[in-house]
C-alpha cells in the first residue's frame, strides 16, 4: 500500500463508526445503509482487525461476504448462483503494528438487481485465538430508480415547469445528475428549468450512467377506448368503455357526453363508463379525457346502439274514400337501427301483398278495397303498424250528378237567350208607340216554350212529391184595337194597360180576351179546356156623328 492510501486508509478508520468488535476483534463498514441504482454497480466496504499474536506467526486469514445462512454456516456470495459472474471480493493485505493486525475487503455487485436489496455481512478467520469473527448487524442494500419530479411554482404559466432528479433513497456520493430532453443532453444539476410542450419529453441519469436514465416524464398520448363486449351493441344489453393512455406521471381520466352543437356533459371520472343497460338514447359521441401533472390529450369514440323497429306508421296519398278506377300509394315508416325493410299485408289474408317502403294500387276497384298494414322488420326484430281502411267510392255513383249538372247548364243558357230576346222585343214595341207610329210587331206575352222550360227544370230539381200547383196571376196582354170612319181609313190604336184613347174615334168597344192558364202540375192537361179559359167582357160605346 502506498503512502497516500495508507493515509486515506488511516482516515477512514478514524472517521467511521465502530459497528461491532469485542476486546481487539472488530469490522468497521463504510455505511449501515447503501442506496443503488437498479442496474448499476455498488461496492460495500469494511476494515476489519484482530490482535496480532507473536507465536502464532505467520498469521492466515481467510474472508467471506453472505446474505444467506447464518454467522456459523454463511453461503459465500461468490458460490452463490443468484451472484454469479456479478460479484467480486477485492480485499487487501493485512498489515500489523504493534499488538494489533488490520486490512480492508470490497464487495462489488455489478448489474444490479431489484433482488439484490438485502443485508451483507463481512466473515473472516485466522489462525489467531478466537478463530472466527463476523461484523454485525451488517450492511443494508436498497435499490433505487431515478424519477423526474414535476412541480409548477408559477400556476399562472403552465407551460414552465421545474424538474428534480428524485430518488427514494439518497444515493452513495451524492453523484451528478444531467438532463435529457427527446433523448439530447440540455442540462446539468438535480433540477432543471424546462419549457413543456406536447411532445416533449424529459429524462435524468446519473452522469456516466446514461443508460441508466429515469423514466421519461411526458404528456399523456392519444387514449385508446375499448367497448365491451365487442361487437354489435342491442338495446338493453350492459356495455363498458374503457380508456388508456402512455403517460408519465400516470394520467388520470375523465368521460364526457358530445352533444349535438359540440358542448359537453360531464359524465364520471375514471378510466371506466359503464352502461348497465344502454338504450337507444345512448347512441353518440363520447369523450374520454387523459391529464397529468404536464399535459392533456383526448379521443372521441361514437357508439351505435342496435334496436328493433318501434314507432311503425302508415301513410295514404290521397287519403279518404278513393274514386273506382283512380290510383293511391301507401308509404310505411319506422324507427329503427339498421334501418328497417318493410313488407305488405292485407286484413285476412296471409300472402304478401308487396315489399318495400312503398306500396302502389293502380285502377283500384271495390274488391281491392279494405284493411291494409305494413310489417317493418330487421335483425333485431320487427313491428307492425295500425289499420288502414280504403274505401273505394264507384263511378256509376256519379253519373247521374253529371248529367243534371250538365241539364241544368243548359236550360239556364237557354232561358236567359229566350228572355233576353224577348226583352228586346218588347223595348221596340214600346219604343214604336210612343212615337204614334204602327208598330211593326205586335207585343206578346212571354213566350210559351220559355214557360215550359222554367217549368221543367223546376220539375227537374225539386223532387215529384214535393210539387206543389203554381198559382198563376193574371198577366197584362197587350193588342191592337181598330175602329172604321166613313171614309173607311183605319187608324191605329196603342193599348197600354187596360185604356185606349184616341182623338179620332169616340167608341170604345168590347173585345173578349181568351186567358189560358198552363198546368202548374203535370198530369193535369186532360181537364175540359173550358175550365182553363176566361172571358174578359168591356163595354163599346159609340157616339152619334155630328
Amino acid at each position: 500500500m502506498n503512502r497516500s492510501a495508507a493515509r486515506g486508509f488511516l482516515a477512514f478508520l478514524l472517521s467511521v463508526p465502530v459497528l461491532q468488535g469485542y476486546d481487539d476483534w472488530r469490522v468497521t463498514y463504510s455505511s449501515s445503509n447503501v442506496c443503488a441504482l437498479r442496474g448499476a454497480m455498488v461496492d460495500i466496504n469494511c476494515i476489519y482487525k484482530y490482535p496480532d499474536y507473536v507465536q502464532y506467526r505467520p498469521t492466515t486469514v481467510r474472508t467471506l461476504w453472505f446474505t444467506k445462512g447464518d454467522n456459523h454456516q454463511p453461503v459465500d456470495l461468490l458460490s452463490d448462483s443468484d451472484y454469479r459472474d456479478r460479484v467480486e471480493s477485492i480485499c487487501g493485505k493485512v498489515s500489523c503494528i504493534g499488538s494489533r493486525c488490520h486490512g480492508t475487503c470490497t464487495l462489488r455487485i455489478r448489474d444490479l438487481r431489484q433482488s439484490d436489496s438485502a443485508v451483507y455481512k463481512f466473515r473472516f478467520t485466522t489462525n489467531q485465538p478466537g478463530g472466527e469473527y463476523t461484523g454485525d448487524p451488517g450492511v443494508t442494500l436498497s435499490l433505487t430508480d431515478l424519477q423526474v419530479k414535476v412541480s409548477f411554482p408559477d400556476p399562472t404559466v403552465p407551460t414552465w415547469a421545474e424538474l428534480e432528479c428524485h430518488s427514494m433513497c439518497g444515493l452513495a456520493g451524492d453523484p451528478p445528475y444531467i438532463w435529457f430532453r427527446n433523448g439530447d443532453n440540455v442540462g446539468q444539476g438535480v433540477k432543471y428549468w424546462a419549457y413543456i410542450q406536447s411532445g416533449y419529453s424529459f429524462s435524468c441519469a446519473v452522469e456516466g450512467y446514461k443508460r441508466l436514465c429515469s423514466p421519461l416524464v411526458y404528456t399523456p398520448k392519444t387514449p385508446s377506448v375499448t367497448v365491451s363486449p365487442s361487437g354489435e351493441i342491442e338495446e338493453g344489453s350492459s356495455v363498458t368503455l374503457s380508456c388508456s393512455s402512455d403517460a408519465n406521471p400516470a394520467a388520470t381520466y375523465t368521460w364526457f357526453r358530445v352533444n349535438t352543437d359540440r358542448s359537453f356533459r360531464y359524465m364520471n371520472q375514471g378510466p371506466q363508463l359503464v352502461f348497465k343497460y344502454i338504450v337507444s338514447s345512448d347512441s353518440g359521441q363520447y369523450r374520454c379525457e387523459a391529464q397529468n401533472t404536464i399535459g392533456k390529450r383526448y379521443v372521441d369514440n361514437t357508439i351505435d346502439v342496435k334496436y328493433g323497429p318501434k314507432n311503425t306508421s302508415l301513410l295514404s296519398s290521397p287519403s279518404g274514400e278513393i274514386e273506382e278506377g283512380s290510383s293511391v300509394s301507401l308509404s310505411c315508416s319506422s324507427d329503427a337501427n339498421p334501418a328497417a325493410e318493410y313488407t305488405w299485408f292485407k286484413k285476412h289474408e296471409d300472402s304478401v301483398k308487396a315489399s318495400g317502403q312503398n306500396y302502389s294500387i293502380t285502377n283500384i276497384t271495390s274488391e281491392l278495397g279494405g284493411s291494409y298494414y305494413c310489417r317493418a322488420h330487421n335483425a333485431i326484430g320487427h313491428h307492425n303498424s295500425t289499420f288502414l281502411i280504403i274505401k273505394v267510392r264507384s263511378s256509376s255513383s256519379s253519373l247521374p250528378a253529371m248529367v243534371a249538372v250538365t241539364t241544368i247548364g243548359v236550360l239556364l243558357a237557354t232561358i236567359l237567350l229566350l228572355v233576353l230576346l224577348w226583352m228586346r222585343r218588347k223595348r221596340a214595341s214600346i219604343k214604336a208607340c210612343g212615337q204614334g207610329g204602327r208598330p211593326d210587331t205586335v207585343e206578346e206575352p212571354l213566350p210559351v216554350s220559355v214557360r215550359e222550360n222554367v217549368s221543367a227544370l223546376t220539375n227537374h230539381l225539386a223532387p215529384a212529391a214535393q210539387r206543389e200547383p203554381i198559382e198563376e196571376q193574371d198577366e197584362p196582354h197587350y193588342a191592337s184595337i181598330h175602329t172604321s170612319r166613313s171614309d173607311n181609313q183605319e187608324v191605329p190604336r196603342c193599348w197600354v194597360g187596360s185604356n185606349v184613347q184616341s182623338d179620332q174615334a169616340d167608341a170604345v168597344f168590347y173585345s173578349v180576351v181568351n186567358i189560358k192558364r198552363p198546368n202548374a202540375v203535370p198530369g193535369e192537361s186532360d181537364k175540359p179546356e173550358a175550365a182553363e179559359t176566361s172571358a174578359l167582357y168591356s163595354t163599346v160605346k159609340k157616339h152619334p156623328r155630328y
